[in-house]
């Protein structure tokens, strides 16, 4: 099978451009991505199971499942019962799309602020390389 050479961002960017409906959906659930992401950072540098990790938080490793798929935004309770047990730290700035987030570090907004409609969304955690 031959490769367009695009890479991953360069195709999400085609999606969103031709389907409004994705753009959506994908901007809706930045948040579920970047925790995701941060667990499986977090996973992959302590060398944890699912198993291992969902003990640590006190919850089911099913459970571990659906927060690295990235499909669900947590629960702000969820964010904050993993920083504080994992030591680890997590910001979630949310602003008019107007303006430039402000809470976040520099390194964060280069990430990439996700804009909605009438906000932007930053996320970023400590485990950020």
């Amino acid at each position: 099978m031959a490769t367009s050479g695009k890479n991953f961002d360069a195709l999400v960017a085609e999606e969103q451009m031709a389907d409004p409906s994705f753009k959506a959906e994908w901007q809706r659930l930045a948040p579920a991505r970047e925790f995701a992401a941060t667990l499986l950072r977090y996973r992959a540098e302590h060398k944890l199971t699912q198993r291992v990790l969902a003990e640590r938080l006190g919850v089911s490793q099913p459970r571990i499942v659906k927060l690295e798929s990235g499909e669900h935004n947590p629960e702000v309770d969820t964010i904050i019962n993993a920083a504080r047990r994992l030591e680890i730290e997590f910001v979630l700035d949310v602003s008019p799309a107007d303006r430039k987030p402000a809470l976040v570090t520099a390194r964060a907004q280069k990430r990439g602020a996700v804009s909605h409609d009438d906000v932007s969304v930053v996320a970023a955690s400590s485990l950020e390389t």
